[in-house]
């Protein structure tokens, strides 16, 4: 696999994200409301942009010739520092999925939130549906913590919601804690 780089969003990333939340394989599995906005996302982003309570990022995947493709765009939102928990987000380019691209990014926020956070929890929401995700959030080494029931609507219809966690103690014990090792740009 190419280089991985990660950096945090930035307003160029946006007209992508507003591509990909708008694809069907995105929103499907999501609870947005449809069809998002250049125009809303810059204004989501100009208001978001300093807010502490959440760290947003971009992947990219860098070729021998230096070229840069952005693959994924997750981050960690809600983030309580008192409480120290935080929810988790990916969403992978809809172009890219199945190449282990979203749990890279999974794993990369975690050991994000809890190395550089201190968080003694990561939290995630998902629609039942989305059963391909479960899958890699078990892997992962989340639990599945409940089911909010009839929770949000989705598509029209009220659905449930999975909420999936993983502890700090349960992260330090993943082996891929320490082999998940994707570099963070930092602008200078």
């Amino acid at each position: 696999m190419p280089k991985i780089i990660v950096r945090r969003l930035e307003r160029e990333d946006l007209e992508t994200r507003v591509a990909w939340f708008n694809d069907p394989s995105v929103y499907g599995q999501m609870t947005i409301d449809i069809p998002v906005s250049l125009a809303g996302t810059e204004e989501w982003f100009s208001q978001n942009r300093l807010n502490r309570s959440r760290a947003d990022f971009c992947f990219f995947t860098q070729n021998e010739e230096g070229a840069m493709s952005r693959i994924a765009m997750c981050g960690l939102v809600d983030i309580d520092l008192h409480h120290r928990r935080a929810e988790l987000y990916v969403v992978v380019n809809p172009q890219m999925t199945g190449r282990g691209i979203g749990k890279t990014a999974v794993q990369w926020l975690c050991n994000y939130g809890f190395s550089e956070l201190n968080l003694l929890k990561t939290y995630l929401f998902t629609v039942p549906q989305n059963q391909r995700a479960q899958h890699l959030y078990e892997r992962t080494g989340f639990v599945l913590e409940g089911i909010l029931r009839q929770h949000v609507c989705h598509r029209g219809r009220f659905t449930d919601r999975c909420v999936y966690g993983i502890l700090r103690d349960e992260w330090s014990e993943q082996q891929w804690r320490d082999e998940c090792v994707v570099k963070l740009e930092v602008p200078t």
